[in-house]
């Protein structure tokens, strides 16, 4: 299961957002449909991934991430991906993901691809 970050219930693209996102796609991998759940951790980015695992999230992507909640999702065993285009749809997410076009975050590359999206961030990131 892959969480998508959302901006409303109805949106069909990412979000920008993650740690204050109110709503998380949840995308089957295997069979391509998704749920909407609401963020119930929302500003509370470091307790996000304990929140998902809870729905059976294996992997996430995102267009703005901080250091800590990277790193609470790898304390949780959560993949992270990044989307380099915001204006990705979830039906777009699900094919790319599916041909690898996304870049898997790890420790050699993730100081290079997370983008809290602020200057101020208060999610324990070094931003």
């Amino acid at each position: 299961m892959l969480a998508i970050p959302i901006s409303t219930q109805t949106s069909t693209t990412i979000s920008d957002l993650y740690g204050n996102v109110p709503f998380f796609a949840l995308l089957d991998e295997a069979e391509g449909n998704f749920t909407v759940i609401e963020n119930e951790e929302k500003g509370n980015g470091l307790a996000i991934a304990s929140f998902l695992t809870q729905y059976g999230v294996t992997s996430t992507i995102f267009y703005h991430m901080g250091e800590g909640v990277y790193s609470s999702c790898m304390e949780n065993n959560i993949e992270v991906y990044k989307a380099t285009d915001k204006s990705n749809t979830i039906d777009e997410i699900f094919f790319k993901l599916s041909n690898d076009d996304f870049i898997k975050l790890d420790k050699t590359n993730y100081k290079d691809l997370l983008d809290s999206g602020t200057t101020s961030c208060k999610c324990g990131c070094e931003k």
